[in-house]
C-alpha cells in the first residue's frame, strides 16, 4: 500500500501531546504586540488546543501523527 502525504503546513503549526490532543498557536499574537494590552499578550501566550470537529481533520492532514 502506497504512503499517504501528509500536509507541511500542519506540521508546521501544530504538536501532538501525550494525551493525544493536537495544540495550536493562538490567533494574532505574533505582530504589533506593543499595541495590544498586557493582558491580551499574557493570553496570547497559552497554548490552544482543536476541539472534537478539528480533531477529524487533523487525522485525516497528517495521518501518521504530529511531532
Amino acid at each position: 500500500m502506497p504512503k499517504l502525504k501528509t500536509k507541511s503546513y500542519l506540521k508546521k503549526r501544530a504538536s501532538m501531546t501525550a494525551t493525544g490532543k493536537v495544540r495550536v498557536a493562538r490567533n494574532a499574537h505574533h505582530k504589533c504586540l506593543s499595541h495590544h494590552s498586557k493582558r491580551a499578550n499574557n493570553a496570547g501566550t497559552k497554548p490552544q488546543y482543536l476541539n472534537d470537529n478539528m480533531m477529524g481533520q487533523a487525522k485525516i492532514l497528517a495521518p501518521y501523527g504530529l511531532k
